[in-house]
């Protein structure tokens, strides 16, 4: 695991439900390193090609709490000679373009997209709504969006 700044309650979040998700498909989670790459590539790849030093083939899985770090994270995997999603996996989220072309590829396993129109869409037709006097919730959540091979072409498309 590598995270952004630990005071930051979207890492803290995404680290929490990263773990979750593998644990509630029914996988045990051995966490063998989790650092703080201060959302930095560079940190991240030094985090990572430690770890794979230290660890080698038991590290199986990198989840990085933004693609910045993501990207240092495949530089690392790269140096070391694996390969995404043959024998490690990679996680990011922020599907930045670099990364999102990086899952069509095959060099990064998923991103997560956090759906910028979809949040402008809603917050307008909650606008509309309030103006118009009707009863709004305070909080309304637009989720997160999961990037894989499958849908990743049309995610770059909307970005580009």
């Amino acid at each position: 695991m590598v995270e952004g700044d630990p005071e930051n309650v979207d890492a803290q979040y995404r680290t929490e439900f990263s773990v979750k998700a593998l644990e509630d498909a029914g996988l045990e989670v051995n966490c063998l390193t989790d650092q703080v790459g201060n959302w930095q590539q560079d940190q991240a790849q030094q985090i990572v090609a430690n770890a794979l030093g230290q660890f080698g083939n038991d590290v199986e899985v990198v989840f990085c709490n933004n693609d910045a770090m993501a990207l240092g994270a495949l530089q690392a995997i790269e140096a070391a000679g694996r390969k995404v999603n043959e024998d490690i996996y990679l996680v990011g989220v922020d599907a930045l373009t670099e990364a999102v072309q990086n899952v069509i590829d095959g060099k990064q396993t998923g991103t997560v997209f956090n759906n910028h129109f979809a949040q402008a869409q809603a917050a307008s037709d909650i606008a509309v709504k309030f103006l118009g006097g009707e009863k709004v919730d305070a909080v309304n959540m637009v989720n997160y969006e999961k990037v894989t091979q499958d849908n990743a072409q049309e995610i770059l498309d909307m970005l580009k």
